[in-house]
């Protein structure tokens, strides 16, 4: 059976350039033409959407950002590219801005690279569409658990000790942020409420593959570490595959009589239970109970209490993996959208990833001080996640000041400081899309303000102390150390002593005087990333002691 290809809307209003762009994309896409703007709406009203439009800057009644204006209000989720023969900046700029481009090219295109630009687009337009199904899905998910919620404050009356039990484990649960915290309340609420001295929560691993142990009571640490079982084998093998919970209080009631002397493992013989955790996508769990309080059968109550336990269990487990992949799917797209910025700057190397892992360190260490109660395990994740957009207004930045070998004069040092304006106001306009958009929140705050300094000399707006919001001064120092510590075609890097010197001068002037004091407290582990994540230059990429650093570069505390 052949994989449907994914539709391409290619907008131009010369024919030759059409046929050029439908013979060189017929095998990658599903190529509709049109010759002007006019035609393509027509064409996405008509067919569409398309998962990508193809469109030249230059026609006719119609420009291409205008076009693309009125298209995105037809397909939004469609990826765009734009094509022209101007290289004007400003065009590139006006472009990305008011059209949401994905990607600029310049005519004529060599046809791999367009190709490639087609193929990276399509694969952003599954990645848009993918978030916005997963976070249908999520909504549906706790509307689900917000009617368990109800179902079980409606049973107060009748069973209220046990109802307020499993509704604080609900409640719990919503609140948990990883997988492994979610198994271990299963697990613990199981034992609890079902008297019950082995319990085994088992899920999926390697495709759905085999079921490994997420968390589990009375089962000693290398089975859980090892614990393979096959799907279709075994109790919980059988139980995932075939969709069904089974009770067995005697062992006549198993599947297979030998099953309770091969599952020693996971199970403490019967009576025992293998409840399956499921949702409306399907299964995504067992929980084997065992070891019944004085061996009694598991009764209609304790297997209500179970079924409610499942109930949350499975939802909360779905819950968390789709959170995890929507999470991977936003980093993917942060992390492409930073590395646009670092690649215009070659000598950045691995400069995001030691930013983001110098932020996680500052924001750990905060955790708990005085007056820092905002920084929760939520907020240090969002940092790791978002710091590497910090530099994204870059590229806004012409090339011949942002890979400048040598000082920048004054006027380009004035350029240069506006990419923190256009950083930040790229990240808004994104912001201002929609609601689900506001996790970019923090990300704005690091691209405009992480050039302000704590005594107010900083740019772009001149803010001074608290008035700088706490995840840019975080970042001002991270940023600043990673400058002085990394080399530069300008410069050596600084011995890690320096750069701490350097930061410990600038406390109160440069940087928060609490951050510096933090930094004091664990500069050995940002000296063991720098160590870790170093860049290695080949020899002709070393440092030219003949180009001086200038005072816009990273000498002093101007760093870009």
């Amino acid at each position: 059976m052949s994989q449907t290809l994914p539709t391409v809307l290619c907008v131009d209003d010369e024919a030759n350039v059409l046929d050029g762009l439908k013979r060189q994309l017929r095998r990658d896409a599903d190529v509709t033409p049109a010759a002007s703007g006019a035609d393509a709406l027509t064409a996405i009203r008509r067919t569409g959407p398309f998962a990508v439009i193809l469109t030249d800057y230059n026609m006719p009644s119609m420009n291409g950002v205008e076009f693309l204006r009125e298209a995105r209000d037809l397909s939004p989720d469609t990826v765009t590219i734009m094509l022209t023969g101007q290289s004007d900046l400003g065009t590139a700029i006006s472009a990305l801005h008011e059209g949401h481009i994905f990607r600029f090219l310049q005519k004529p295109c060599p046809p791999d690279v367009l190709r490639k630009a087609v193929r990276d687009a399509v694969q952003q337009y599954r990645l848009i569409t993918s978030e916005k199904r997963l976070s249908r899905e999520l909504a549906e998910a706790n509307d689900k658990l917000r009617g368990i919620n109800e179902h079980l404050e409606q049973m107060v009356s009748q069973r209220t000790a046990t109802i307020q039990r499993l509704h604080r484990f609900v409640t719990d649960l919503n609140g948990l942020e990883t997988l492994a915290d979610v198994g271990r309340l299963v697990v613990e609420t199981t034992v609890e409420m079902l008297n019950s001295r082995r319990v085994v929560l088992m899920v999926p691993r390697n495709g759905r593959e085999y079921l490994g142990i997420l968390a589990a009571v009375g089962v000693c640490e290398q089975t859980i570490e090892t614990a393979r079982l096959p799907i279709g084998q075994g109790i919980n093998g059988r139980v995932f595959a075939d969709g069904e919970s089974l009770v067995a209080n005697q062992a006549v009631d198993l599947l297979d009589p030998q099953d309770e002397e091969l599952e020693r493992e996971f199970f403490a013989g019967v009576p025992l239970v293998a409840a399956l955790l499921v949702t409306s996508a399907g299964p995504v769990g067992v929980l084997g109970v065992s070891g019944h309080d004085d061996g009694r059968p598991y009764e209609a109550e304790d297997l209500a209490n179970l079924r409610a336990i499942a109930e949350g269990a499975g939802i909360a487990l779905s819950n968390q993996i789709r959170l995890e992949e929507r999470n991977e799917a936003r980093d993917a797209i942060n992390l492409a959208f930073a590395k646009l910025a670092e690649r215009r700057d070659p000598e950045t190397g691995l400069h995001l990833e030691r930013v983001r892992g110098y932020c996680r360190i500052l924001g750990t260490a905060l955790a708990g001080k005085p007056g820092f109660s905002s920084i929760t395990r939520s907020f240090i994740e969002s940092m790791w996640r978002l710091s590497p957009l910090h530099d994204i207004g870059k590229v806004g930045i012409p090339d011949h000041i942002l890979q400048k070998p040598g000082k920048l004069t004054a006027e380009e040092f004035e350029i240069m400081k506006r990419h923190s304006v256009i950083g930040g106001d790229t990240i808004r306009a994104v912001i201002e899309q929609g609601r689900s958009q506001d996790f970019l929140q923090m990300a704005m705050e690091i691209a405009y303000y992480h050039h302000e300094k704590y005594d107010g000399s900083g740019y772009p707006y001149g803010l001074r102390g608290d008035a700088i919001p706490l995840c840019a001064r975080i970042m001002a120092v991270a940023d600043v150390y990673d400058a002085l510590t990394s080399r530069r075609v300008y410069k050596p890097p600084f011995p890690h002593e320096k750069a701490c010197q350097i930061i410990y001068e600038g406390a109160g002037k440069h940087f928060d005087p609490t951050l510096v004091e933090v930094f004091r407290e664990r500069e050995q582990e940002f000296a063991d990333l720098a160590r870790h994540l170093a860049d290695v230059l080949p020899d002709d990429k070393e440092p030219s002691a003949a180009i001086p650093a200038g005072p816009q570069k990273v000498e002093s505390l101007a760093v870009i």
